[in-house]
């Protein structure tokens, strides 16, 4: 059983900063939280999660797993388990990646603009697991020491390698995760939106008022809830309308690869538009899909009447390829 334990900021859904999500230390307010990259662990992003830890260096896989050669730059199958601050002395389990890669070195992954994701670990969202905070109630005492002989490691990042460790704690921790079966914060998109209703009586709503509906939550950036409203409008009706505005929301869900999907049928079934060509390259070009990423790009400048120079062209497929040289192992 491989396990890393990392000590994180305390958050209630680990899914961006919000008004009502702030992260915490030992109960208390971090006061500048521009560089607590955890803030994004439990984030679904196409179908990851991808956690971060602050390690203050490279995470050492050789040193401490002992069935990886020196210089291994990831290490897959890995149990890795998030742990917040109570307080100095106790922190509690918040949530755990199972098959879990492990990256030897930080990752900056490059996503649009100025914006990016880090991270040290990443696993399926159907792999992840974050405890509502009631259920956080997994107990672990804090060592004062960086080698502890009991306890967790002050450290931000722990391997439980000491006697008690090996063969108490991870044994502790190993059966806690494979009995838990209380509640979970919902984490994967697909997993709990696809083909999921509102919970109104489908026969007495129309598909207008569904439509209307899902196009009011889209607004307001309920996106969660236009995907609801807009997969019962296309029960009632499958039109373009509908079809768009669910790839749209699903888009910014960071559901890239349904959105292509979904986008791609419509483009099929009704040819193109702007707005549709405009939405299947964001989508690709975030993911880095090396070919429908140019193509798209290509189509959507010819549609605004403004086509690219074979140069523009080349500029931007040479970019994006090297870019999923890069980068495209972790977007899997």
């Amino acid at each position: 059983m491989d396990y890393i334990f990392c000590n994180i900021s305390w958050m209630k859904y680990y899914n961006g900063i919000t008004r009502e999500d702030q992260p915490k230390h030992g109960g208390n307010l971090i006061k500048d939280p521009s560089d607590v990259f955890e803030k994004d662990n439990f984030r679904d992003f196409n179908g990851n999660c991808y956690g971060y830890v602050r390690t203050g260096g490279d995470i050492l896989l050789d040193k401490h797993f002992r069935s990886v050669s020196q210089g291994t730059k990831e290490l897959q199958g890995v149990t890795v388990v998030f742990t917040a601050a109570l307080n100095e002395e106790e922190s509690r389990i918040v949530g755990w990646y199972e098959n879990a890669t492990v990256y030897r070195e930080m990752v900056s992954l490059p996503l649009y603009e100025e914006d990016y994701l880090y991270f040290n670990f990443k696993a399926k969202a159907t792999d992840c697991t974050l405890l509502p905070e009631e259920q956080r109630t997994f107990s672990i005492k804090r060592s004062k020491s960086s080698t502890p002989q009991k306890g967790a490691s002050k450290s931000n990042i722990w391997y439980a390698k000491s006697e008690y460790g090996r063969t108490e704690f991870i044994p502790k921790v190993h059966s806690y995760i494979r009995d838990y079966d209380g509640p979970k914060v919902a984490i994967s998109i697909l997993e709990n939106l696809k083909d999921a209703l509102p919970m109104e009586n489908l026969s007495l709503v129309s598909y207008e008022d569904f439509l209307k509906t899902a196009d009011d939550h889209y607004e307001d950036e309920h996106y969660k809830e236009a995907v609801l409203y807009y997969q019962a409008a296309l029960l009632k009706e499958a039109t373009y309308e509908a079809g768009f505005g669910l790839a749209n929301a699903y888009c910014q869900l960071n559901a890239f690869s349904e959105t292509i999907r979904i986008a791609e049928d419509l483009l099929a079934t009704y040819g193109e538009s702007r707005e549709l060509i405009e939405l299947l390259y964001v989508a690709s070009d975030v993911i880095l899909e090396k070919e429908k990423a140019p193509r798209y790009f290509r189509r959507l400048n010819e549609l605004e009447g403004t086509p690219l120079s074979d140069r523009e062209y080349y500029d931007y497929l040479n970019e994006v390829t090297d870019l999923f040289r890069s980068y495209g192992q972790y977007l899997q």
